[in-house]
């Protein structure tokens, strides 16, 4: 152990875990990035690691919460507080583990943002919104409208199958089986380190096969027909990729305000967690539905999703009698009726002797 590695700038351990960061995705990359800039510097950057103590860091995530804390904003934007999920974001992840660097560099013996107690993430989330069947319609043939066929039916695809908005946008043709329904999730856009969009591995860094529901078939087969196997399934007017962020703009947003939608908190995510309510609502177990959404985890896929299963205590206890009833009639049978011990006539002295 140094015995002078306390007195070495968070600033400086900080560069030197992102530099340590070469395996993950750009996209991760710049959000550390930011986190550090926006959130983390800005409070640790100047002092030297053994000055920072859980109490201090225990008091840093209270302001985080309340929205008291001193940031490095872009524009003119004011620190507001933040949630629970990213509060544990910049705690958990990005400063816990440059201190987790430090110790691996024999810095610093001990990690105290690993101490620290964070908001509580409520399971049920309440920032969900589900939307109804209706409104996902008047959704798409508003996004129709505003756009073309094409963005109805990207609105549809997501709320009815599933995926991430840039897991449907990097759907190539040749990723559909129409015939079976399916299709596969090999690829997302993800940005690069200069902001860029790039194809990368999903966000689980597996592929996976979704099921594709029958009334899509038809509009995807119109879609796809006349294209090659490597033309994106979902393409810009011109050709090409969609943006996402450019589609957000140029009909999205466009799509919820003309369906009075704009001040509700819907955003597209909203549409994977539609599909995951009528999925749940229709019987999908919890392995089935992981599998669609392409979690890590079913954990992952109960932590969010939980409060969406029905509480189906009754019918359990219902299955488990109807069960158990067949058994109980044979048991009552086998007994034999008008079962009494056998009485004994009382013994006289003459049969005693």
């Amino acid at each position: 152990m140094d015995p002078s590695g306390g007195d070495a700038l968070f600033a400086k351990i900080a560069r030197s875990w992102l530099e340590s960061k070469a395996n993950v995705k750009g996209s991760t990359l710049l959000r550390y990035k930011r986190e550090l800039r926006c959130y983390v510097l800005p409070m640790w950057g100047s002092r030297m690691l053994r000055e920072i103590t859980r109490d201090d860091l225990q008091r840093w995530v209270n302001s985080l919460a309340t929205g008291d804390y001193p940031a490095k904003l872009p524009g003119k934007r004011q620190p507001r507080p933040l949630s629970p999920r990213s509060i544990r974001s910049i705690v958990k992840v990005v400063m816990a583990c440059t201190l987790d660097h430090a110790i691996e560099d024999k810095l610093i013996c001990d990690n105290p943002a690993r101490k620290v107690s964070l908001p509580r993430i409520v399971t049920s989330d309440d920032d969900m919104v589900v939307l109804t069947i209706g409104e996902v319609e008047r959704l798409a043939r508003s996004a129709e409208d505003i756009g073309g066929d094409v963005d109805g039916l990207l609105v549809r695809f997501q709320a009815s199958v599933g995926t991430r908005i840039n897991e449907a946008l990097a759907l190539q043709v040749q990723d559909l089986n129409l015939r079976k329904g399916i299709a596969r999730v090999r690829r997302t856009w993800t940005r690069n380190l200069e902001g860029k969009l790039e194809l990368g591995t999903p966000k689980n860094g597996e592929a996976r096969t979704v099921a594709i529901p029958d009334f899509l078939i038809e509009p995807l087969e119109r879609q796809i027909r006349g294209c090659v196997k490597d033309d994106f399934v979902f393409r810009a007017p011109r050709g090409g990729a969609i943006d996402d962020g450019n589609w957000r703009t140029r009909v999205w947003r466009k799509a919820l305000e003309h369906v009075g939608m704009d001040d509700e908190g819907v955003t597209i995510h909203s549409l994977r967690h539609t599909y995951a309510s009528i999925a749940i609502a229709n019987g999908a177990d919890v392995k089935t539905l992981q599998k669609q959404l392409g979690h890590a985890t079913a954990t992952m896929t109960l932590d969010t999703y939980a409060a969406l299963w029905p509480d189906r205590l009754d019918n359990v206890a219902h299955a488990v009698s109807q069960a158990w009833q067949p058994h109980i009639r044979t048991t009552e049978k086998d007994k034999p009726e008008n079962h009494k011990p056998e009485e004994k006539s009382p013994v006289t002295l003459e049969q005693a002797a």
